[in-house]
C-alpha cells in the first residue's frame, strides 16, 4: 500500500524525496569543501621518500634530559631552537636507531632569490655583494623567491620528484627546478640559475640559523631537468648550504632521511626524541601505537566543551532544518490517503499497520532522498574544493556518504512519526466520509488554544538555561586525556546547552501554531481570497504549520549565521592589527636583500599598478634597524601601568578611556605580526604623508600628530590621561621602564587597529637618537578608494609580474568580512524560498478538488491563483519573522557563549548586520511570493470533483 500511495502521487514523492535530497546534498558538499584535507597521518606517510624507512629532524634545543615529546606524524607544534645549541650529529642518532640502516643527510635553504641575469658559471660560487648589485639593474620578471634542497647522490635521487624533461643532476654544478619556476623565469634545460642568499633579516624559523649562515652568498647551476610539481623550488647536490652549515652547525637544524631494511619502531622513534629530535616513521605510521605508548597531550577543556557545544548546536539546528521541510509532505500524504486509510482499517487493519503505510514512505523516501543528495553534494564538493584550491592535495571523505545515508533515513522516518500517528488516530467511519470543518471548541481547538501559553513558556524556560549555562564556571584544563578532573561539570554544560537550544525548538514550534489560527480568526475584514488561504491554513494546520516552521528554521540558521559573521568581523577587527583601511594597498618584499634593491622592487611593482589602477604615487614606509644603536619602547602611563608580567586586556586596548584590565599574556591585546614584510615590526617610521595613506579611521588626526613630532599607537592603554605618550630610549630592543636609557613624553595619538605598536616620523626617530632606519615597505596613494575587485586584480597583476613582493590589503573589506561570507546565507534564503514553494507545490496536490469546487461556484484562474499566492504569504508570514527574530536571539546567545569561554578574542560586540538581515528577510518573502505566483498556476482539469 505505501508503495501504491507513492507511485499514485509520484508528484509528492518526487518532491518529499527532494525536500531529503538537498540537506542531504549541502551536507555532503559543505562536508567534502571543508573536510578534504588529507589526513595527518597519510600526509605524513606521503612525505617519506619512496625508498626510506623515516625522515628525522634534529632541532637545535637544549638537551635537558627530557625528550621531544612528538606525535608520530611528528611535532606536535612549532618550537624555538637555541642558536649557540649544536644538533645531535648522525653518529648519535645511528647509536639509536637499528643496527644496518644508514643515515643520508640532506639541506634546506630559507627562502632565497633565483635569477638566470647573473653572470656566474655553472658551480661557481661567491658572495652576494656584486650579485646584489647586479639585482639592481635585473629585469624583475627574470627573478623570482624560491628554495633550494640540497642532499648527496643517494638521498637526491630519493627527493627528487618525477622528472617532466630532462635528466638528475650528475654533479654540484647541475640542478632541477620545477617548471612553475622554470616557466617564470623564462628558461629551460641547459640554461643557466643562479640562487642569492640575503643578508639576515632576523627571523628565525623551525630551521634555525639556516638564514643567518648562508647569507651574503650565491651559487649557479646549470638545469639538467624539470620537474612538474607545483612551487618555485629547485634541487641539487650537496656543495653550496651543505659546506656552510657543515663548517657553522650551532642552531641549525638537521635533516636525515633513513635507509635499510630495518623498519624504525616506536621505540626508536622514542629512543632519538632523548637528542631533542624527531622521526617520521614508516612503520610507526603503518602500526599506530597505542595510546599508552604516545606522550601525554594537554587537554584543554575549555576548547573540548566549545567543540562539542558547535557540534551539538550544528546538529540540533540540522535535524530540525529538514524534520520541518519533510514533515509537510507526509501529512499531505496522510490527508491524501485518508479514504485509503480508512478503508484498510475497516479490512482488518490494525493501527499498527496504519502507522507502518506512512512510516515505510518515510523510510524509502529519506533513503532515495539520502543517496541523490549524497551524489549530488559529493560532486558539487569536489568541484568547488578544486576551484577554490586547485593545487592543493585532497582526500575525500568517504564517511560522510554513509552518514549522510543513514542520516536521511532516520530523519525520514522521524518525519513521519507524527502524520503515521494520525493515520492510526483516523477513526474508519470519519476516513471514508468527506472530511468537515472542524468546529470551534473542540477538544483539537482547545489543545492548538493552549500552545499559546505554552510556546513562550518555554521560550522563558529557554532563556533561564541559557543564563544558567553562562554563568556556570568552566572546567579547568587537564594534561591528558587520562586525567581530566571535570568531564562532569564539562557534559553537564554540554547538556545544559542542549536543554537550551531544545526548549527554544520547542517554544517557536508552539508559538507558530496558534500564529495561524489566530489570522484566520482575525481574517473575517479581509479580501474574500485572504479569508480562503486562511481558513485552508487553519483547517490543514498539519500540512501548513510544518512548512511555516521549515521556513523558519531556515531564515533562523540563516540570520544565526549572520550575527555571528558580523560578530566574527568586529572580534577579528577589535584583536588583529592591519597596516591598511579600506580600498587601500601597501607593499613589502618577500625577501629583503638591502633598501636600493628593495626600493627598486616596490617602486617597480607601484609602476606595474599604475597602468592598471588609478595610482597617484607612493610613500615609503622604514622602521627602527635591528643594528640601530638606540632603539624605542611604548611604555604605559606612570599613573595607569599594569603589574609586572600582565598586560592591557582587548577592551582596553581599542577605546580610549576605557577602564585598565591587566590580563596574562595569552589574552592580552597582541595585533600579531600582520604587516607585509619581514623588518621592522615593533616601531615603524613614516612621515603624515605615509599615515594618511594608510586610510585606516583616525589617520589624518594620527598624521598632524606625527609631523609635529609626536608618536602614534595602535593601544589606546598606552595613551596617557592628557594625550602624551611615553616612549623608553634604550639600547635593548624591547627595553623595560626600569633599563631604558632614558623616558621621553610625545604628544600622541590614538590609530584604533594600526599594527604597529609605535610609530615615529624619521625626524622625531633621529630626534630621539635613532642612528639607523631601515626601508620595509610602501603604500600605494590612488586618486580614488579601490574596490574589492580593484584590490584583488591589483594581487593578481602583481604576483603575475613578481614573487618578490607581498600585497597586503584589509584582510576583512566589508562588516560581514568577504563575499564568500555571504553564500551559505544565500543558499539558506534558497531553502527557505524552496521550502515555500514546495510546500505550495504539496498544497496544490492536496487542494484539487477545493479548486474544483470553488471554480463550480464561478471562481476564476485569476482567482485561484491569488488564492495559491496567498497561501504562500501564510506559510511566509508565519515563519520568516519569527525566523530573523529567533537567528539574532540564537547568534547572540552564541556570541555571548564565546565571550564567556574567551576562545580567539574578546568577543566585545554582538553585530546583527541589521542591512543584511533586513535584505534576508526582503528577499525571502519577496521571492517566495514571486516563485509562488510563477507555480501558482490552477489545474487544468476543474471539471471534476477528484476523490482519492
Amino acid at each position: 500500500m505505501a508503495r501504491h500511495d507513492a507511485a499514485r502521487h509520484w508528484l509528492r514523492t518526487v518532491l518529499a524525496t527532494t525536500l531529503v535530497a538537498l540537506p542531504m546534498a549541502a551536507l555532503v558538499g559543505g562536508t567534502v569543501l571543508t573536510q578534504s584535507d588529507v589526513p595527518a597521518r597519510e600526509a605524513a606517510l606521503a612525505s617519506i621518500p619512496d625508498g626510506a624507512q623515516a625522515v628525522i629532524t634534529t632541532t637545535a634545543l637544549p638537551r635537558t634530559g627530557a625528550p621531544f615529546p612528538q606525535l608520530p606524524e611528528g611535532p606536535p607544534g612549532p618550537w624555538v631552537d637555541d642558536l649557540q645549541q649544536v644538533p645531535a650529529s648522525g653518529a648519535e642518532l645511528a647509536a639509536r636507531l637499528p643496527a644496518g640502516n644508514r643515515l643520508l643527510p640532506y639541506w634546506n635553504s630559507p627562502e632565497l632569490i633565483a635569477t638566470s641575469e647573473l653572470l656566474l658559471a655553472p658551480g661557481e660560487q661567491a658572495p652576494a655583494g656584486a650579485g646584489a648589485e647586479a639585482l639592481a639593474r635585473v629585469d624583475l620578471t627574470r627573478m623570482s623567491a624560491a628554495t633550494l634542497q640540497e642532499a648527496g647522490p643517494e638521498a637526491l635521487a630519493l627527493l627528487l620528484p618525477e622528472l617532466a624533461a630532462g635528466r638528475p643532476p650528475a654533479d654540484a654544478t647541475e640542478a632541477v627546478v620545477t617548471t612553475d619556476l622554470a616557466a617564470r623565469l623564462g628558461i629551460t634545460v641547459g640554461d643557466t640559475i643562479a640562487f642569492v642568499a640575503p643578508p639576515h633579516h632576523g627571523w628565525y624559523s623551525t630551521d634555525g640559523r639556516i638564514a643567518e649562515v648562508i647569507q651574503n652568498s650565491q651559487r649557479a647551476y646549470r638545469i639538467a631537468g624539470l620537474a612538474d610539481v607545483d612551487g618555485q623550488r629547485a634541487w641539487a647536490p650537496a656543495g653550496w648550504i651543505s659546506e656552510m652549515v657543515t663548517a657553522d652547525p650551532a642552531g641549525v637544524d638537521g635533516h636525515w632521511l633513513v635507509v635499510g631494511d630495518e623498519p624504525v619502531t616506536w621505540d626508536h622513534v622514542r629512543q632519538i626524541n632523548y637528542l631533542q629530535a624527531f622521526a617520521v616513521s614508516r612503520h610507526v605510521l603503518e602500526n599506530y601505537p597505542p595510546p599508552d605508548e604516545r606522550y601525554p597531550v594537554a587537554i584543554d577543556l575549555v576548547v573540548v566543551l566549545n567543540r562539542l557545544v558547535v557540534i551539538v548546536t550544528t546538529g540540533v539546528v540540522g535535524a530540525l532544518l529538514v524534520l520541518f521541510l519533510v514533515t509537510p509532505a507526509f501529512s499531505v500524504s496522510t490527508e491524501q490517503s485518508r479514504r485509503t486509510l480508512g478503508l484498510a482499517a475497516a479490512a482488518g487493519a490494525t493501527p499498527a499497520d496504519l502507522r507502518r503505510i506512512v512510516t515505510t514512505q518515510g523510510l524509502v523516501v529519506g533513503l532515495a532522498g539520502g543517496l541523490l543528495g549524497s551524489g549530488a553534494g559529493a560532486v558539487a564538493g569536489v568541484l568547488a574544493r578544486r576551484a577554490l584550491s586547485p593545487d592543493s592535495a585532497m582526500h575525500f571523505p568517504w564517511w560522510i556518504i554513509p552518514v549522510a545515508i543513514g542520516t536521511a533515513a532516520l530523519l525520514g522516518v522521524l518525519a513521519t512519526l507524527l502524520p503515521a500517528q494520525a493515520a492510526a488516530r483516523l477513526s474508519v467511519v470519519e476516513a471514508i466520509k468527506d472530511r468537515t470543518p472542524t468546529p470551534a471548541g473542540t477538544g483539537a481547538d482547545r489543545r492548538w488554544r493552549r500552545t499559546a501559553v505554552a510556546g513562550p513558556l518555554l521560550l522563558l524556560a529557554a532563556a533561564a538555561c541559557a543564563g544558567l549555562s553562562l554563568s556556570l564556571p568552566l572546567p579547568e584544563s587537564a594534561p591528558s586525556p587520562e586525567a581530566i578532573p571535570s568531564r562532569a561539570s564539562t557534559g553537564g554544560l554540554v547538556i545544559l546547552v542542549l536543554l537550551t537550544l531544545v526548549l527554544a525548538a520547542f517554544g517557536l514550534v508552539l508559538c507558530v501554531r496558534p500564529l495561524i489560527g489566530l489570522a484566520a480568526t482575525l481574517a473575517r475584514h479581509l479580501p474574500v481570497t485572504a479569508r480562503l488561504a486562511l481558513r485552508d491554513a487553519d483547517d490543514h494546520r498539519s500540512r501548513f504549520l510544518p512548512a511555516a516552521i521549515g521556513v523558519l528554521v531556515a531564515v533562523g540558521v540563516a540570520s544565526f549565521y549572520v550575527v555571528n559573521v558580523g560578530s566574527f568581523v568586529a572580534n577579528e577587527r577589535n584583536r588583529l592589527g592591519e597596516m591598511v583601511g579600506r580600498g587601500r594597498l601597501v607593499l613589502g618584499a618577500t625577501v629583503p636583500v638591502n633598501d636600493v634593491f628593495d626600493r627598486r622592487v616596490l617602486t617597480a611593482a607601484v609602476d606595474v599598478l599604475a597602468r592598471h589602477l588609478p595610482v597617484t604615487g607612493h610613500e615609503p614606509v622604514y622602521a627602527v634597524g635591528s643594528d640601530s644603536d638606540i632603539h624605542l619602547t611604548v611604555l604605559m602611563p606612570a599613573d595607569r601601568s599594569c603589574p609586572d608580567g600582565l598586560f592591557p586586556d582587548t577592551a582596553s586596548a581599542i577605546a580610549v578611556g576605557a577602564p585598565l584590565r591587566c590580563v596574562d599574556w595569552e589574552r592580552a591585546y597582541v595585533p600579531g605580526l600582520s604587516v607585509p614584510w619581514w623588518l621592522g615590526t615593533d616601531v615603524h617610521v613614516m612621515d603624515g604623508a605615509a599615515m594618511r595613506a594608510s586610510g585606516l579611521p583616525g589617520a589624518d588626526e594620527a598624521a598632524a600628530v606625527l609631523d609635529r613630532g609626536g608618536a602614534v599607537v595602535n593601544n589606546a592603554a598606552m595613551l596617557a590621561a592628557d594625550g602624551t605618550v611615553r616612549v623608553a630610549v634604550s639600547d635593548e630592543r624591547l627595553a623595560t621602564e626600569a633599563a631604558a636609557d632614558r623616558i621621553a613624553t610625545l604628544p600622541g595619538a590614538f590609530v584604533r587597529g594600526f599594527a604597529p605598536p609605535l610609530t615615529v616620523s624619521p625626524a622625531t626617530a633621529r630626534a630621539l637618537g635613532v642612528t639607523e632606519l631601515e626601508y620595509v615597505g610602501e603604500y600605494v596613494v590612488t586618486s580614488t578608494e579601490l574596490s574589492v575587485r580593484d584590490l584583488e586584480r591589483a594581487i593578481d597583476v602583481i604576483h603575475a609580474t613578481t614573487t618578490l613582493v607581498w600585497v597586503a590589503r584589509p584582510n576583512l573589506p566589508y562588516p560581514w568580512g568577504d563575499t564568500v561570507a555571504l553564500i551559505p546565507i544565500v543558499l539558506l534564503a534558497a531553502v527557505a524560498v524552496a521550502a515555500t514553494a514546495i510546500s505550495l507545490a504539496l498544497a496544490r496536490t492536496q487542494a484539487v478538488r477545493d479548486h474544483a469546487t470553488m471554480h463550480a461556484v464561478g471562481a476564476t484562474p485569476r482567482f485561484l491563483r491569488w488564492f495559491m499566492v496567498v497561501q504562500a504569504a501564510v506559510v511566509l508570514a508565519a515563519g520568516a519573522p519569527l525566523g530573523v527574530l529567533a537567528g539574532i536571539a540564537l547568534g547572540a546567545y552564541q556570541v555571548a557563549w564565546n565571550r564567556r569561554i574567551g576562545i580567539d578574542g574578546a568577543w566585545l560586540d554582538t553585530v546583527p548586520l541589521w542591512g543584511v538581515q533586513a535584505g534576508l528577510l526582503a528577499s525571502v518573502v519577496g521571492v517566495g511570493l514571486v516563485v509562488a505566483l510563477v507555480i501558482a498556476r490552477p489545474p487544468r482539469t476543474l471539471t471534476h470533483r477528484f476523490i482519492d
